[in-house]
């Protein structure tokens, strides 16, 4: 099984574990990640590696950062697939979330 999980997600074991769906959607996360080092493939992408670069608190950036090179495979950004995100970007979606989609099409 292959697995994609966005920024958000890499985040959520660093967030403030004090509000129970905040907790349970970390642990979630951690035992996703616990799968991945065993039986399935996580797989990143350019769009994650530009998202982390953006985490503004230097620590918390390198945790999330350590997280995703978990990754097995990597995603790369086509000249094709920016062309569509920027046309569904028109529909009122996101560019990342829209190339996020695009990557795993």
């Amino acid at each position: 099984m292959k697995i994609y999980l966005d920024v958000c997600c890499l985040n959520r074991p660093f967030d403030d574990q004090r509000d129970d769906r905040i907790r349970l959607e970390s642990e979630a996360v951690l035992i996703i990640l616990e799968r991945c080092l065993s039986e399935w493939v996580m797989i990143s992408s350019e769009v994650i590696d530009y998202e982390i670069s953006k985490i503004p608190d230097g620590e918390r950036r390198e945790k999330v950062g350590i997280l995703a090179s978990l990754a097995k495979e990597k995603v790369i950004l086509e000249d094709k697939i920016i062309e569509r995100a920027k046309e569904i970007e028109k529909l009122g979606i996101k560019a990342i979330d829209a190339l996020q989609v695009l990557m795993l099409c």
